[in-house]
């Protein structure tokens, strides 16, 4: 079994927040954006123990909020679910698979991420958009684009937080 150093995830979570609020807004088209720190969340946290993926799901969240302009309280939320996602995802993986398991928990999270900021953005009295285009021409896209910078960025982000493998 494959474990993950707690201090290194958190390092790259923190990274992934500030490239989050650094350089996100320059690639930001419409509703569509990489969201680094849902990414680096899902891929740190699925070789932790339960509660430390959720403490760091919820650290990356508060950072996300923190450095972010949204409303606050949806990265968090975010934040937690991508946490969930990947300690669940973290026991499916194989070795073979590992890549395609945490690109599906990755546009899983975004696509929960997006869902919540939307309800969120209805609940506090603010003009959203419909379901049904916020759908089509937010959730889709944006969901296929952070799985494809997953599949491209697992293996490297994975050797930056495996610490050793455990027989």
């Amino acid at each position: 079994m494959v474990q993950n150093s707690i201090v290194r995830a958190a390092v790259v979570v923190a990274l992934a927040a500030v490239l989050d609020a650094v350089l996100s807004p320059y690639l930001t088209i419409g509703w569509i954006s990489p969201k680094f720190t849902i990414l680096a969340v899902v891929l740190a946290a699925s070789g932790l123990r339960d509660l430390q993926a959720v403490l760091l799901g919820f650290f990356g969240g508060i950072l996300l909020d923190a450095l972010g302009g949204g409303l606050f309280g949806v990265g968090a939320l975010g934040g937690l679910v991508a946490g969930t996602l990947a300690l669940r995802a973290g026991g499916l993986r194989r070795k073979d698979t590992e890549r395609v398991v945490m690109c599906q928990a990755v546009a899983i999270s975004v696509a929960a991420y997006d869902l919540i900021q939307l309800a969120a953005i209805n609940l506090a009295g603010l003009e959203g958009p419909a379901l049904g285009i916020y759908l089509l021409a937010g959730v889709i896209p944006d969901t296929l684009l952070n799985a494809v910078l997953a599949y491209l960025l697992c293996r490297w982000l994975l050797r930056a937080i495996r610490v050793k493998e455990v027989r």
